[in-house]
């Protein structure tokens, strides 16, 4: 199952025993703040779920030989916990 923003409020709203329109500002806060932060180049640690950032890959050919441009990524790496968590191995 996939999990929206909205689920987010959802949940935010049952912990937080606030009405749903301030969840649902709460939950669009936090994405905003995360975007806006990862689009300008910050790097993101949100203990105990992961670091977002961003690295400038550099002009390479693919396996077919077209050339795929510089550009700039998004990585993700997940927390030790996650990674528990979800069962997986570190590399």
């Amino acid at each position: 199952m996939t999990q929206t923003r909205a689920d987010m409020a959802a949940y935010i709203k049952e912990r937080k025993d606030c009405t749903l329109k301030d969840a649902e500002q709460s939950a669009f806060l936090a994405v905003e703040w995360l975007l806006n932060a990862v689009a300008s180049g910050e790097r993101v640690e949100l203990r105990g779920f992961g670091t977002f950032s961003t690295v400038e890959q550099p002009e390479h050919r693919s396996n077919l030989g077209m050339v795929i441009p510089e550009r700039r990524v998004v990585r993700f790496r997940p927390a030790e916990a996650l990674r528990r968590l979800c069962g997986l191995k570190r590399k």
